[in-house]
């Protein structure tokens, strides 16, 4: 089975590599790792007692255009250890009110290279003036899998204490043809897929240190063929969470 990265993460680099010359002292960079009860992937549980570890670098190319890229490894109990390591890179171009990105992933199953796969994707995001920020994302594999995924999320973030916040936010995800998903008869996922609602509550332990416990509620579509998280599979298993440590350079 093809296994995909987390919807929920955090982005993160050792302090070493960024002062080792000017241009890279320039670079933004984040390391975190994490816990999370279950590896939920675009509605779908895949296993469970997910460890993650990554690191994100954003690096400012022109006025308005940044490049970012990054590593996420993940091992999480399938029934068996299960290993997997993406890579990724992204352009963003800001057009007014409005950021646009491009980006590619690759990911990489140690324990079984024919699952190895390459995925494109475009987003549009934007904040209102009330701080909610709207993101549309479309995701299209090139390679292993065919059909694609689209995701529009909702998020807002509330200050609580001077160290201590609440992340909310909301989405639902469309298939198309989409390989990776298969509904209850064994065919490609195709319409509505899932939603999802998530509470994260991101407590500042020191400058650019950041603990943040978080839960997530998914309900799938009752065509979605699940292990766990769809209505099509009768489960109770709608809710689980985690809690990621981030250091910020």
């Amino acid at each position: 089975m093809v296994i995909m990265k987390t919807t929920i993460k955090s982005l993160l680099i050792g302090g070493s590599l960024l002062t080792a010359t000017s241009a890279f002292a320039e670079i933004e960079a984040e390391i975190y790792t994490g816990y999370h009860s279950i590896y939920e992937f675009r509605g779908v549980d895949l296993g469970d007692d997910l460890v993650d570890t990554g690191v994100d670098l954003s690096y400012e190319l022109a006025e308005g255009l940044s490049l970012s890229g990054g590593a996420w490894y993940a091992s999480w109990d399938a029934g068996g250890a299960d290993d997997e390591l993406d890579l990724f890179i992204g352009l963003t171009q800001s057009l007014g009110a409005f950021d646009v990105s491009v980006g590619y992933t690759y990911y990489f199953f140690p324990g079984d290279s024919d699952a190895n796969t390459d995925e494109v994707y475009l987003g549009l995001a934007t904040e209102l003036g009330c701080g909610l920020g709207l993101a549309l994302t479309y995701y299209e594999d090139i390679d292993q899998l065919s059909g694609g995924y689209l995701e529009f999320e909702a998020a807002k973030s509330f200050t609580l204490s001077e160290c201590v916040g609440l992340d909310l936010a909301a989405g639902v995800a469309w298939s198309d043809d989409y390989e990776l998903n298969t509904d209850v008869d064994g065919t490609n996922m195709d319409g509505f897929n899932h939603y999802y609602i998530t509470a994260a509550l991101p407590i500042a332990l020191k400058e650019d240190v950041t603990l943040t416990p978080y839960i997530k509620y998914v309900d799938a579509s009752s065509d979605l063929d699940s292990s766990l998280v769809d209505a099509g599979a009768e489960s109770d298993d709608h809710f689980y969470g985690g809690v990621s440590l981030s250091i910020a350079f």
